[in-house]
C-alpha cells in the first residue's frame, strides 16, 4: 500500500513527497498531530569581540497546523548560560529573554519566525502531506510546501535517491535585520528515535554562513501540549 497524502498540489510534487516519505519511514509513516523534539549541538555566538562555536541545547514544540515554539540555551565557556524562547500560538508571536514574554507585532518578524518553525516541521515530511498544505513543483527534485492557513512556504530539495537533502525559506535574520535565505541541511545518515526516523545531524545556515549544528536527542509524537506552552506561560 502506498503512502496516503491529503495535501493539495500538482501530481509531480505529490509523487516526490510520497517517495520521500517512503524513503524515510517505509509504507507506514507516523501520523503526527503534535510533537516535542529535543536537540543538542553547537551554535555560532558572539562572546565578547569574538564569534565562535558554543554548546547549545534546543527544544521544539508543534501542534499542527498553527502552534509552534522553539526554546534554546547556549553555554559559552566562562559566561553564564543564555536562554531564550519564541513561539507562535496561531495568532500572536512572542519572545522570551528573561522576565515576562514580549508580544511582537512587527509583521515581518512574525512571518520570519513562522517560516523558520515551518522549515523545522518540514523536516519530518509527514506534516506537509496534510490537508492544510499545497505542494508546487519547482526545479528537478524539489518543490515548495505552503501552509495555506498561514501562507508560509518552505522549499524542499531532495537527493536522487529521494531522501531529503535540505529545506530553505527566505526570512528576516533577527541578528542583523536583513532578509536572507535560512536553510536546514540534513546529513545522509538517519536513525530511529522513539518511533520517528530522523537525520542524525541538522546544520542551519543564513545564506552560506553557519548558524548552528544539532542532532536530535529525544522525541515524543502526539503529546498533549497545553495552550500556555505556545503563549510562553509554561
Amino acid at each position: 500500500m502506498s503512502v496516503l497524502l491529503l495535501a493539495q498540489g500538482d501530481p509531480e510534487a505529490k509523487t516526490l513527497l510520497r517517495q520521500a516519505i517512503e524513503a524515510r519511514y517505509g509504507l507506514q509513516p507516523p501520523v503526527i498531530e503534535s510533537l516535542q523534539i529535543g536537540f543538542k549541538g553547537r551554535a555560532r555566538a558572539k562572546v565578547g569581540p569574538v564569534t565562535s562555536w558554543v554548546p547549545v541545547e534546543a527544544a521544539a514544540h508543534f501542534r499542527f497546523p498553527l502552534a509552534m515554539r522553539w526554546d534554546f540555551s547556549v553555554r559559552p565557556l566562562g559566561v553564564p548560560v543564555a536562554k531564550g524562547a519564541e513561539a507562535f500560538d496561531g495568532s500572536a508571536y512572542r519572545t522570551l529573554r528573561g522576565g515576562r514574554p514580549d508580544v511582537i507585532a512587527d509583521s515581518e518578524q512574525v512571518s520570519s519566525v513562522r517560516r523558520r518553525l515551518w522549515a523545522v516541521a518540514a523536516l519530518l515530511l509527514t506534516p506537509i502531506g496534510e490537508r492544510f498544505v499545497k505542494l508546487t513543483s519547482l526545479a528537478e527534485n524539489s518543490f515548495s510546501a505552503t501552509n495555506t492557513q498561514l501562507n508560509d512556504a518552505v522549499h524542499l530539495v531532495f537527493r536522487p535517491d529521494r531522501t531529503l537533502d535540505r529545506v530553505e525559506v527566505e526570512c528576516l535574520n533577527p541578528d542583523n535585520a536583513r532578509l536572507q535565505k535560512f536553510s536546514l541541511r540534513l546529513s545522509n545518515e538517519q536513525a530511529p528515535l522513539n518511533g520517528l526516523m530522523l537525520p542524525r545531524m541538522i546544520s542551519a545556515f543564513w545564506d552560506d554562513e553557519p548558524y548552528y549544528q544539532v542532532e536530535p536527542t529525544r522525541a515524543e509524537s502526539n503529546p498533549q501540549i497545553a495552550d500556555a506552552v505556545f503563549t510562553l506561560q509554561a
